[in-house]
């Protein structure tokens, strides 16, 4: 091979052209990234709304619809049941589903057919004062269990108060 002019001066130029850096060795090779999700938390259920509702309102049932307590021998509501039957007929006309039987009761003293008249008296006043309170009649029932189903068994005036009363029995 003969070397001319031309390949002699190619051929430096090429060997003493300023080399170019070597090229920097690999980097050591990073592993893939995985990401992991973070935790999720613990799946509380989700309260039906509609059966904390009927909670709640169970709760004020409860808390509403107190005893009324009546007089010897009377039938009129006093202040604190007319007080009472406010409670419940404001509860009542919230919640329309709300159904209620008013238990008439009487205390010992007196016949069994006296005490079973009085019974229904009492209930029949709050009834009716309900009503006159905006509470549809058909929401709304009574009974009497007289003497029969006292509060607090005793002979004296401590107990019988406790037993000259109406109570409730609600649905919802």
């Amino acid at each position: 091979m003969k070397f001319t002019y031309w390949t002699g001066l190619a051929l430096a130029a090429l060997l003493g052209c300023a080399k170019k850096p070597p090229p920097a060795p690999p980097a050591e090779p990073t592993p893939p990234t995985v990401e992991t999700p973070a935790p999720m938390p613990a799946e509380t259920p989700k309260p039906d709304d509609a059966a904390m509702k009927r909670e709640r309102i169970q709760a004020r049932i409860a808390e509403t619809f107190k005893s009324i307590y009546f007089e010897y021998d009377q039938s009129t509501l006093t202040a604190e049941g007319k007080s009472i039957c406010e409670a419940i007929g404001t509860l009542m006309k919230e919640v329309p589903e709300i159904t209620a039987r008013i238990e008439g009761h009487a205390d010992e003293r007196g016949t069994n057919e006296y005490n079973l008249a009085l019974g229904e008296r009492r209930s029949q006043v709050v009834k009716q004062y309900l009503a006159s309170y905006g509470i549809e009649a058909g929401r709304l029932s009574v009974i009497s269990y007289g003497e029969e189903k006292p509060a607090v068994d005793g002979h004296d005036e401590a107990s019988w108060a406790k037993n000259r009363r109406a109570e409730f029995t609600s649905t919802f």
